[in-house]
């Protein structure tokens, strides 16, 4: 193999882990999210609708999830913040 083939295959295995995480990461969140709207609806409080579209929580969760991660830990100190962690 030349170092070039060896080189892109680093980068696609580094994607799939990446994006991999991204959706682990997605899947969690929307669980945890999921949860705390029950909570709140069976406490009679009011519950926030989902603002984007399914398609477009995902993209942005594949993308930015080491963002929102960091952003949850540092603010939350846990990694799926939703309003019920608050």
């Amino acid at each position: 193999m030349n170092t070039r083939l060896k080189i892109w295959s680093l980068l696609r295995i580094a994607l799939i882990i990446y994006v991999g995480l991204g959706l682990i990461f997605h899947l969690g969140w929307e669980a945890a999210q999921a949860e705390c709207r029950h909570v709140q609806a069976s406490r009679g409080e009011f519950v926030e609708p989902a603002v984007f579209a399914w398609p477009l929580r995902l993209a942005f969760d594949l993308t930015y999830w080491p963002v929102y991660a960091w952003a949850n830990l540092y603010h939350d100190g846990v990694l799926f913040a939703t309003p019920c962690t608050h």
